[in-house]
């Protein structure tokens, strides 16, 4: 497995852990496993602190896009994923789109319920769409 994939499963874990235990990140870090001098950490610390800066708009993305389901109605662990895949698609012009979409689908795969990764999908093919409309100013392609 690759260093940026092992990073965005502990990123996964850490939101995830953000978003059910409501704890703060510090304690996140130490119940999802995070261990310092690990290479792939540098990204996942980029890639959780990005999507929670930028969370309300992200937030609003998936809220515009899930169309009949209400934020409370998806699961944890999707809404983490989808957090994530719109940080990188909105907020990281390095990483192509597709990447992140791909990315996000195979962890709805492993970590979610059995049709998740088309909602997942859905969702962020939509939104990853209409991102110029949303973030003009850092449109990435």
């Amino acid at each position: 497995m690759g260093i940026r994939r092992k990073a965005r499963e502990l990123a996964l874990r850490v939101l995830y852990t953000l978003e059910v235990g409501k704890t703060g990140l510090p304690k996140a870090w130490e119940i999802a496993g995070g261990e310092s001098g690990v290479t792939e950490n540098e990204f996942a610390e980029k890639l959780v602190s990005g999507t929670v800066e930028n969370i309300e708009l992200i937030d609003s993305v998936i809220e515009k896009h899930a169309k009949n389901w209400s934020p409370e109605r998806i699961a944890a662990v999707d809404k983490s994923i989808m957090r994530m895949a719109l940080y990188e698609i909105y907020f990281e012009s390095g990483i192509p789109k597709v990447v992140s979409i791909n990315e996000a689908v195979e962890l709805a795969k492993k970590y979610s319920t059995g049709s998740s990764h088309r909602f997942v999908n859905g969702i962020l093919d939509a939104a990853s769409l209409n991102k110029e409309k949303i973030r003009p100013d850092k449109v990435n392609e």
